[in-house]
């Protein structure tokens, strides 16, 4: 969904690169950049999909209203949560975590 209002791109292939080398320690294969963007891509819906379950149906509503709106300033977001009480950096390493040990089979992230 590429919410770089949730989290830049830059730390997701950060954070999926950690967990490839993990995953695969003794070398990365062929393929690693495709694997690489669907996990990216994985990780970047898990985010959204979570914050948006943790939504009351009016903070869903309004926060909607502002993805209608084109806002494209990652601060109007950041104050969102802020006033709906959402703590972001806590919902986004809940989420980190639980596709870490899921990417990686239950081994330690």
């Amino acid at each position: 969904m590429d919410n770089d209002y949730l989290i830049e791109r830059g730390t997701l292939v950060e954070l999926v690169d950690a967990l490839l080398s993990k995953k695969y320690p003794n070398g990365l294969p062929e393929n690693i950049n495709a694997i690489r963007e669907e996990n990216i891509k994985k990780l970047d819906d898990k985010i959204t999909k979570d914050l948006f379950d943790s939504f009351t149906e009016s903070q869903l509503t309004d926060f909607n209203e502002l993805l209608d709106k084109n806002v494209s300033d990652p601060q109007v977001f950041r104050n969102f949560f802020k006033d709906a009480n959402i703590d972001l950096e806590q919902q986004i390493e809940k989420s980190v975590r639980e596709f870490s040990a899921e990417f990686l089979g239950g081994e330690n992230a």
